[in-house]
């Protein structure tokens, strides 16, 4: 089959006689259909993270059509429509046996050396990680399902109570998944703060009803006078940096929430002012992945209620990946997600 070789930094080799996969025991392969282009991906090529040894075929972000099973695999049928939910456990521990097989001990990934991803013709993946598609989604927002997965999945678990007022600091995939999550699950005012104004427009058209760009407004100006002096509900740092860090905390309300999901740089300095978390009961959660929300996130989908097709603005053909990491790793203005289709 052909494959994408990622064989070290800036290096990515199209291989034609790539090995096929194998239907293990408990597995399927995969005939891909789609696969999103993910800045982790990117950043990976580039040499920018080194968590990984090359060789391996990347590429997380996974809509296949089930084509064989091993022996034993369950759940799905050939001719089945899936998204790849990406997390490999060892499935006995208790983090596998509680939905939180990322979390497990031996836990890998689906696209991260040493398991072959999506750039490829097919893939094989445990039967576990294959989630159902609703006919009414298509292959596109399968693909790229990945990319809200892990902001719903955070929300998922402690969503806001109903009538909460968010802010969202970072505007990227990320915000603007955290943005139609915390609707779904009830709030009525969501602020959206960012840098770029372009991308704080894609914010307002993915739900927020306030946006601020921090360029030009004061956030804290902004927060305070919306919410009577007292901060917000609900405070999620999609961003990363340390002064959206800062914000997160010192602009939620007492006994409110900080959800925490950007990464710094290894270089930032995050200060935690821990007297002030604990004088004002604040709780601080993190979240990556979260296995159990991914059918209610494609029922939302396929009902309406959250707009991952419209994130797809980038599209390209297989042997056009080095295109679309070159795109996604300058990012430009209109660049939400990008997709190659088989």
């Amino acid at each position: 089959m052909k494959a994408w070789v990622w064989e070290g930094k800036d290096t990515l080799r199209l291989d034609a006689g790539y090995p096929d996969p194998v239907a293990r025991p408990g597995w399927v392969v995969l005939k891909v259909r789609a696969a999103g282009v993910c800045s982790t991906d990117v950043s990976i090529i580039r040499g920018r993270v080194c968590a990984w040894k090359a060789p391996g075929v990347l590429g997380h972000e996974i809509c296949g059509e089930v084509v064989e099973l091993g022996e034993g695999a369950k759940g799905v049928d050939t001719g089945d429509r899936v998204v790849v939910e990406t997390s490999v456990g060892c499935g006995i521990c208790v983090q596998c046996r509680t939905g939180n097989k990322h979390l497990c001990q031996d836990a890998g990934e689906i696209g991260f050396p040493p398991f072959d991803g999506g750039y490829a013709e097919y893939v094989a993946v445990p039967d576990n990680c294959c989630r159902k598609m609703p006919q009414a989604m298509t292959d596109e927002q399968g693909a790229i399902l990945e990319a809200s997965i892990c902001p719903f999945g955070r929300i998922f678990r402690d969503p806001p109570q109903a009538g909460a007022t968010v802010l969202v600091q970072g505007v990227g995939v990320a915000g603007l998944s955290f943005i139609q999550a915390v609707k779904c699950f009830g709030a009525t005012t969501v602020v959206a703060a960012g840098r770029n104004q372009s991308r704080l427009e894609d914010a307002r058209r993915f739900g927020a009803d306030v946006v601020v760009n921090t360029r030009e407004q004061s956030l804290e100006e902004t927060v305070r006078k919306l919410t009577g002096g007292r901060g917000v509900d609900v405070s999620i740092d999609a961003a990363g940096a340390p002064v959206t860090f800062k914000n997160a905390l010192s602009l939620c309300a007492p006994g409110g929430t900080v959800h925490l999901y950007g990464l710094a740089s290894e270089s930032a300095q995050m200060p935690l002012a821990v007297d002030d978390v604990v004088f004002r009961q604040l709780t601080i959660r993190g979240g990556t992945n979260n296995e159990l929300a991914w059918t209610p996130l494609m029922e939302l989908i396929a009902h309406g209620r959250f707009d991952n097709a419209g994130m797809v603005t980038h599209r390209f053909g297989f042997d056009e990946l080095p295109a679309a990491i070159d795109i996604v790793d300058r990012h430009p203005d209109g660049l939400i997600k990008a997709v190659i289709k088989s």
